[in-house]
């Protein structure tokens, strides 16, 4: 009969694991390991020509009675196992690591996570290295900053002055970081839409699509031209960004993004778009097809975002075939099989995108990422895809707060390797693993806030209210004049009082602390706004808003830069600009 023994909690799920009925001690398993990485061992040895193992990126794990063996055919794979131990050695007690043999591989051979730093927020390098270590855990492999403006080039300092950029030095530094932890950090940098940041200047408006201001497809007025005019004026100004840019990356490949050219057909280019069926989309794709020339110029494999082909899937086909389309889609009702189904049945190489669901939030809008992501996996193992990309993006200046999309970034490393975890596996995994949190709270405290709301789509409702001028924030009211505010309030104190409770530990336990108490601040003060005091006029409200904004600031600069803080925060003080 199998004698009782704890067993570490594994994330994700190994296609097999066996565990054994002793313990290999400490005194014998002589190696540093730590919630920041490890280090080194003299105990541990590796098969890197194993013919038990066939998958570049799998491994067989074990410790038993003789020390702890690595099975792989590649470094991929051994750095996996690699790992899969130190899970096993941050949960394991005195007594020493469990005996157990794990038989492990992906489903999915991309398991990628971007992150946008061109909405306010450019992390320090010290949060993304922390952040980078907590990928490795997971089994990340694919590392992508969302870049717009936010990278010092030369010669267009005025673009990023304030921005705090990334540097060339911070760029190559945090390559090896990745390279070393197993993650392959790929440029990422829009060459069509988006690009405000650039064409608010007049400098740059020579390469505008149309003026501004207008109103985009999501019914926001845009104050500046967003999209270049895709002629070959962009594409030399592109080129020229690229050259500065993609000489920092070891990587041979680069997300050119390509998303949401709002203005595209409507300004400089309407006649062209006009004068044939599919005109805009056929522009599109030759635009596209000329910056994946330069890049391939440079060396650099092209990915992009799926979103325009998609609208008209058959002229998807005349992108050229070395282009890899990366299909995003964020709510519950986005047609992922639909168009799964469609990569797949012409033959392209494809990556699925669901998103944490933390922007426009306070906090996460947690059943709608844990569905989005499951969805988005499961139809990307079915349909061939190449694998994940789960984004963070920081939509409406990046005002919530850091640490709640670990809990997704958790979940989707389970979705994308083996099979959907338990919100108490990646809770457990979580506090054992990242949070160092003896009591399990922190990590079911994110997921509690994360379930304060009522809308999954787009805004979090306390979010919409926080921001909403006195008008709106009626509509809004009435729009949900059903919903219990008290009860909303009880839900996240309760969120609130467990992450306090907690024994968080992590290096960057203050942040997180921090980051959760002025949520549950922010959240409150909507509520109490959606209670009628739409104005925020009662002393009160301007007293707690003043404080909000103050805090914010420092809350901010415990894991960001400078830069783009005042934008973030003037949106609040905008609230009530008169009494600031």
């Amino acid at each position: 009969m199998e004698t009782f023994l704890p067993k570490p909690k594994l994330l994700p799920t190994p296609k097999s694991v066996k565990w054994g009925n002793e313990y290999l001690s400490w005194a014998r398993a002589v190696f540093e390991i730590s919630s920041e990485g490890l280090a080194s061992g003299e105990f541990v040895f590796t098969d890197l020509n194993s013919p038990d193992v066939s998958h570049e990126q799998g491994y067989i794990l074990s410790i038993n009675e003789s020390g702890i063996f690595i099975k792989a055919i590649s470094q991929v794979g051994a750095k996996n196992a690699l790992q899969t131990l130190r899970q096993i050695a941050l949960q394991s007690g005195e007594d020493g690591m469990r005996y157990v043999e794990i038989a492990d591989f992906p489903d999915l051979k991309v398991r990628g996570f971007m992150l946008d730093i061109s909405r306010c927020k450019v992390p320090t390098m010290r949060e993304l290295a922390l952040l980078v270590d907590r990928l490795a855990l997971f089994k990340y492999n694919r590392l992508e900053l969302y870049t717009e403006h936010t990278y010092a080039f030369e010669g267009h300092e005025l673009v990023w002055a304030d921005a705090s950029p990334m540097t060339s030095a911070q760029y190559k530094n945090l390559d090896d970081i990745c390279k070393f932890a197993g993650i392959e950090l790929v440029a990422n940098m829009n060459g069509l839409g988006h690009m405000e940041r650039w064409l608010r200047y007049p400098q740059y408006q020579h390469l505008a699509e149309s003026k501004a201001p207008f109103i985009c497809p999501l019914g926001t007025v845009r104050k500046y031209p967003t999209t270049f005019y895709p002629d070959e004026n962009a594409i030399a100004f592109i080129d020229s960004l690229y050259e500065q840019f993609l000489p920092n990356f070891s990587s041979d490949k680069i997300n050119i993004g390509g998303d949401e050219p709002w203005e595209l057909g409507m300004g400089r280019s309407k006649p062209i778009c006009e004068a044939e069926e599919g005109g805009k989309y056929k522009l599109y794709i030759k635009h596209i097809t000329r910056l994946n020339d330069i890049c391939n110029k440079r060396g650099k494999q092209v990915y992009m975002w799926a979103d325009v082909v998609m609208q008209k899937p058959e002229y998807s086909k005349l992108l050229p075939e070395n282009i890899t389309p990366v299909i995003w889609g964020y709510y519950l009702d986005h047609p992922y099989e639909q168009q799964c189904e469609y990569m797949k049945n012409i033959g392209r190489k494809f990556l699925v995108a669901p998103g944490t669901s933390t922007w426009n939030s306070f906090g996460l809008r947690w059943n709608c990422a844990s569905k989005n992501i499951e969805q988005a996996c499961d139809c990307a193992k079915r349909y061939g895809a190449e694998g994940m990309l789960l984004t963070q993006w920081g939509d409406g200046g990046n005002h919530q707060p850091w640490v709640p999309m670990y809990v997704p970034i958790a979940h989707g490393a389970g979705c994308a390797w083996s099979e959907t975890p338990s919100e108490d596996l990646v809770c457990d995994v979580l506090s054992k693993c990242v949070f160092v949190d003896e009591s399990g709270e922190f990590a079911r405290a994110l997921c509690a806030l994360g379930r304060c709301d009522i809308v999954d789509k787009l805004f979090c409702f306390h979010h919409k209210m926080f921001f909403a001028d006195a008008e709106n924030a009626k509509k809004l009211a009435e729009e949900y004049a059903y919903v219990d505010l008290n009860a909303l309030e009880g839900a996240v104190d309760f969120a609130a009082s467990m992450a306090g409770a907690s024994k968080i530990s992590s290096p960057d336990a203050e942040a997180c602390l921090n980051e959760i108490a002025l949520s549950a601040q922010m959240i409150k003060w909507a509520l109490n706004k959606a209670r009628g005091d739409f104005s925020t006029d009662t002393t009160e409200q301007q007293v707690n808003l003043k404080f909000i904004a103050s805090e914010y600031e420092r809350v901010w600069l415990m894991r960001a830069r400078l830069g783009g803080l005042a934008e973030s925060v003037g949106k609040i003080r905008t609230i009530r600009a008169d009494i600031f």
